[in-house]
């Protein structure tokens, strides 16, 4: 039987939490490389953000999200500050941590993942906008929100199943 969370190290799980975000920022920056950075790719670090933040939340703060963000803009190579500002934004309006409880709970879970992601998506035209000085495209944004939506459905399905078959997480 394991250790109840708060008497547990928090380093393997702050490992874990740096392990899969410069995974997701390798993916991010391998598919901005391969078929350019306009094209739409799922977005793995807010997928690793939201579901860290419901496994241990105390993990993902303000500063971690910024952080992120910044990277997700040097490693895509988009303007500075884009993504740093729509995570911030979405993490801000549309996360209800007492609301995930274990995450065992699909549906929700999904759906406040898609409010999420749209918030991050429309923070990152509004903010992309802003840069440069007229409205950005919004098609490649929306399908890329879609994609990032639909991947998140297999990973999240399978993190809530975890949860409910394991006692102690």
């Amino acid at each position: 039987m394991r250790a109840p969370l708060d008497q547990r190290s928090p380093w393997p799980g702050i490992a874990g939490l740096l392990i899969s975000l410069w995974l997701a920022l390798s993916i991010e920056a391998v598919a901005a490389r391969l078929f350019g950075s306009g094209a739409p790719f799922p977005n793995f670090v807010l997928i690793a953000l939201f579901i860290w933040s419901i496994r241990r939340p105390f993990f993902v703060s303000p500063p971690l999200v910024l952080a992120a963000g910044l990277a997700h803009d040097l490693f895509s190579g988009g303007p500075l500050g884009i993504w740093a500002l729509a995570y911030l934004a979405a993490f801000t309006i549309a996360r209800d941590r007492e609301a995930d409880g274990s995450g065992a709970d699909f549906g929700p879970m999904a759906a406040r993942f898609t409010v999420l992601t749209a918030v991050a998506t429309l923070g990152a035209w509004a903010a992309g906008s802003a840069s440069t000085g007229f409205p950005a495209p919004l098609g490649g944004l929306i399908t890329e929100g879609v994609l990032t939506i639909l991947v998140f459905l297999a990973f999240g399905w399978a993190f809530a199943r975890r949860k409910e078959r394991t006692a102690f997480y």
